[in-house]
């Protein structure tokens, strides 16, 4: 039996259904990287309210709460703070070189927050 993706570690790693983990890398991607990492081929979760769904597709209904660090920005300061986003993170399978893209339900955030998530990355992984 299949467990509910979750955060584990204090949120440090993410348990799959499979019992696989995937380590942190990022705390913040960009519409244009999240459709790069899916295209060559990530792993795509999305972790709502209401749930997990892991290993689902990239769709354009999905990419519509996938929004820039700018519009975030825009939206957390401005006249729409009850907007509801998904908010990417990059995360690598532990021992492998597997990428994990997990879009998150939040509040949009500023731009310091965003700039404080963000963790400089390489992709593809690679163990050079």
């Amino acid at each position: 039996m299949e467990e509910e993706p979750r955060y584990v570690d204090g949120g440090d790693a993410v348990a799959g259904p499979d019992a696989s983990r995937w380590t942190f890398v990022t705390g913040w991607l960009e519409p244009d990287e999240v459709r790069s990492i899916a295209k060559a081929g990530a792993v795509l979760a999305v972790n709502e309210c209401s749930g997990w769904r892991w290993d689902v597709s990239l769709d354009d209904e999905a990419m519509k709460q996938v929004v820039t660090s700018e519009t975030s920005h825009k939206l957390a300061k401005g006249k729409h703070p009850k907007s509801v986003i998904f908010a990417p993170t990059l995360w690598r399978r532990v021992g492998g070189t597997d990428a994990l893209i997990v879009l998150a339900e939040e509040a949009p955030n500023r731009r310091k927050v965003i700039e404080e998530r963000r963790e400089p990355y390489k992709f593809p992984f690679d163990d050079q």
